[in-house]
């Protein structure tokens, strides 16, 4: 088990060139982080808690792009038309071993955590959401959640960040949260304890539901293009997939009086980057023009296949730093509409990979903004992470290698927004998932901040 820590730990230093940002902008040291997790491997680890071990090496990344997977996950790695497939030291037989552990990682919680506690983390404090009752104390919406056994919230989690589930960077306030803290307390060793909260102490049992009163209004959170008004075109994207069906869609909405487009990727996890760049295609009525420069450790194999498979970058070796660039000029294409307009990014926290690749151009195009929260990862437009797996365990784990460079020192990490909106009243956010569809058109065109706002500009 020390053998196999000990190769996650090399191979982020040979791999994960974000390291350097990523200890700037949290204050973690890695190899230190590292030097606890030796010391919580013993003669009685089982496999079970050492593939948490492992998670909590790779969850300290606050990477998205690096992490244990499953099969299903691992065969897109292994494919023989991936570019970056030779890179790891995995192949297609390492299905069964990534389900394995990638069910570890998950069924360790839920079969423990049944607590359905809904909270939300704003401007540097936890707040419930969902009223509910235990033991006869009644606990309502907005109430602040002040700690977990006389620790503080925002302590604990830092104390525990590594453990955490969905763990995030607040950069505004320079602090790891996460709204599921509930899904670390077994691995923290409190499956019972007392949470203080709105100036009451209730005793909680991660292993009970408490008793709700009301729920989550249903959400039509699925890809849509449609007008918000007469001069409005608003476009849903949840995740980067399925470029035909928005570009069909664009296609046959857009009409000549369309004086703004929204693209809204916000909460989206990313996907393909060939989603947004067909769509803009279809959008635009000149040649788009943006940077593309990315930045790895020197690995001569990456180099090779970079340039196999895209002779249009040019690699340039910096010292121990490889660097890769291309001025990227999109071209509308033959059944363009040529719009005019300005293009608005609606981003929030969560937005991540393509998606915030895609928000990324708008610093270099007056014509798109983004607009809405800084992202709580670091961003922008890079190349996708390789797979590898520990020589004895054989667990399957991801690893993103490449760094954007565009940001220089004004936005090291591809995280800022142009235009920041972010939510800041816990009763309008409460109202907002509680009682209405957010992503209705009657909502996004009379409540929504973020529209509101393109609307008047």
């Amino acid at each position: 088990m020390q053998d196999d820590l000990l190769f996650l730990q090399g191979h982020i230093h040979q791999y994960f060139s974000p390291l350097p940002l990523l200890e700037e902008r949290t204050g973690i040291n890695v190899d230190k982080e590292f030097k606890k997790l030796y010391g919580e491997i013993t003669t009685t680890t089982s496999i079970d808690e050492f593939t948490q071990i492992i998670r909590q090496g790779l969850n300290m990344l606050y990477d998205g792009h690096s992490q244990i997977i499953p099969g299903y996950s691992l065969k897109n790695y292994v494919s023989s038309e991936y570019f970056l497939s030779t890179i790891g030291n995995v192949t297609l037989s390492d299905t069964t071993n990534a389900d394995h552990f990638y069910r570890l990682t998950t069924e360790y919680v839920n079969s423990r955590v049944k607590i359905n506690l809904l909270t939300k983390y704003m401007n540097g404090d936890y707040y419930n959401i969902l009223p509910f009752t235990y033991n006869e104390i009644h606990i309502d919406t907005g109430e602040k959640i002040g700690s977990i056994n006389g620790i503080p919230m925002n302590q604990f989690v830092k104390n525990n960040y590594s453990k955490m589930y969905y763990l995030r960077w607040d950069p505004i306030n320079n602090k790891p949260y996460t709204r599921l803290f509930p899904m670390a307390l077994p691995l923290i060793g409190f499956d019972k304890f007392t949470l203080s909260i709105g100036g009451k102490e209730i005793e909680l049992d991660v292993s009970k539901k408490v008793n709700t009163q009301g729920k989550m209004h249903a959400q039509s959170n699925f890809g849509k293009v449609m007008p918000l008004n007469n001069n409005i075109l608003y476009i849903r994207i949840p995740e980067m997939i399925e470029e035909k069906w928005y570009t069909n869609e664009f296609l046959t909405t857009y009409s000549h009086n369309i004086e703004k487009i929204i693209i809204d990727v916000r909460s989206n996890p990313g996907g393909s980057d060939g989603a947004w760049i067909s769509l803009l295609k279809k959008i635009i009525d000149k040649p788009l023009k943006y940077k593309y420069h990315v930045g790895f450790n020197h690995n001569e194999a990456i180099e090779n296949a970079i340039q196999s498979s895209f002779s249009e970058l040019k690699i340039i070796r910096k010292g121990r730093k490889t660097e890769v660039y291309q001025d990227v000029v999109l071209l509308p294409d033959s059944n363009s509409v040529h719009f005019n307009g300005k293009i608005y990014i609606l981003q929030d926290e969560s937005s991540y990979s393509a998606a915030t690749a895609l928000a990324s151009i708008a610093w270099e195009n007056d014509h798109i903004i983004s607009v809405g929260a800084t992202s709580a990862l670091i961003g922008g437009y890079t190349l996708p992470s390789i797979a590898f797996k520990l020589p004895n365990s054989g667990i399957v784990f991801t690893l993103a290698f490449a760094t954007d460079l565009r940001g220089g020192a004004n936005n090291p990490y591809m995280d800022k927004v142009e235009v920041e909106i972010s939510e800041e009243d816990i009763n309008i956010f409460a109202d907002k998932i509680l009682n209405y569809d957010y992503y209705s058109k009657e909502y996004l065109s009379t409540k929504d901040p973020l529209i509101r706002y393109v609307i008047e500009n």
